[in-house]
């Protein structure tokens, strides 16, 4: 029997998670990927449990639990160094881990499972027939296509599938530090400026610094050390850590598509929900949607229905955590100062009054299920 085909565009989290999802499910995939090195640049990464199912079925499970740490509780630090909000994850795995490990464990499940890995290969676009189209190369027909191709996908800008590509007012400096940290992950208000602390591994720790990005100090990479320490001084000891060659800045990003399919080509990824990471939820949410795509189309029904299916069924729910992160980015940029206690009363009401602390919960772990597990035939690919 032949296998089935697939091409996706792009060899970030996303892309490579749907290649591997899709070789578990029997298909033939090829990765085809602009750069000669694929690689993920960045710092740290959560990982809760709609990605995490997702890593384990993929054979990536162990390396990343091995190289990241498991949190035991997540809180919020308002601006007169008060706990606000306060959850304690015993009962659930989350795991912040260095990006550059979560992509070297996707791409070594990738290439495990078949899939082949095409660099130096500029995608230029796709057709809804299942062509897709490389710069200066002959078009790859396949039976899907899968676009995972970023906030600025040619693929998706080709089919006329963009309906807002924003860059929102706010932006986040990533970097890493070395750890003194305990298992613990801390956001810290300072009006329209955050920092996040988190351990990542045995030796290092996540920092992400989050400003407007009109502020041009709280932008400014290097850091700036003193500018910080006067913002949230009791975090001093965080910021001398960082040293001048420490942070990737990036405005935050806002993508919706007027569809994520046409014919047999997907969006995924930051090409189809790019979003602010306030719930840390962007890579997560994109495995899972990847392998509840591979589902769909893995259980042999025809390609074009099974990827409508995919997009009625799941993405309802990736939209509302779009639009969750994006409230909560509007409200910690553009709460007026007299307002900030308020919003301290609010935020900690929410995540204690049960009707609201069920959807807390919901939207913290990503919103988005993981798909079913593999069938027997299919783990012994």
């Amino acid at each position: 029997m032949t296998k089935r085909t697939a091409a996706v565009a792009g060899a970030g989290i996303a892309g490579l998670a749907a290649a591997a999802a899709l070789a578990r499910r029997g298909f033939e995939v090829r990765v085809f990927e602009r750069t000669e090195d694929p690689r993920e640049f960045g710092a740290g990464i959560y990982l809760k449990e709609n990605s995490l199912p997702v890593l384990d079925r993929l054979g990536a499970g162990d390396e990343v639990a091995g190289n990241g740490v498991r949190i035991r509780s997540a809180r919020i630090v308002d601006e007169r160094n008060r706990v606000i909000v306060a959850r304690s994850t015993e009962a659930e795995r989350l795991i912040v881990v260095e990006r550059a490990v979560l992509h070297t464990a996707l791409r070594d499940a990738a290439l495990r499972a078949g899939v082949t890995l095409v660099t130096s290969t500029t995608v230029a676009g796709a057709r809804p027939d299942g062509t897709l189209l490389l710069e200066g190369r002959d078009p790859v027909r396949a039976d899907i296509v899968i676009a995972a191709d970023g906030r600025n996908s040619r693929v998706r800008e080709s089919l006329g599938l963009t309906r807002a590509n924003r860059t929102l007012r706010s932006g986040a400096t990533r970097l890493l530090i070395p750890r003194q940290e305990e298992a613990l992950s801390t956001e810290y208000w300072a009006g329209s400026r955050r920092v996040g602390v988190v351990p990542c591994s045995a030796d290092e720790t996540y920092v992400f610094i989050i400003g407007p990005e009109k502020d041009q100090r709280a932008v400014r990479v290097p850091v700036d050390r003193a500018y910080w320490t006067g913002v949230l001084p009791w975090l001093a000891g965080v910021f001398d850590r960082i040293t001048d060659d420490a942070g990737v800045h990036h405005a935050h990003a806002y993508v919706t598509c007027r569809a994520w399919t046409a014919g047999r080509v997907a969006i995924i990824g930051d090409a189809a929900h790019a979003q602010p990471p306030n719930l840390g939820q962007g890579a997560g949410l994109a495995i899972a949607l990847a392998a509840r795509l591979a589902g769909e189309v893995g259980a042999g029904q025809d390609v074009p229905d099974a990827l409508r299916t995919w997009e009625q069924r799941a993405r309802p729910k990736a939209n509302m955590v779009q639009r969750v992160t994006t409230a909560y980015d509007l409200v910690g940029n553009r709460t007026p100062a007299a307002l900030l206690p308020l919003r301290a009363r609010t935020f900690h009401g929410l995540s204690t009054f049960r009707p609201t602390a069920s959807q807390w919960e919901f939207y913290w772990r990503g919103g988005v299920s993981a798909p079913a597990p593999l069938t027997p035939a299919e783990t012994a690919r």
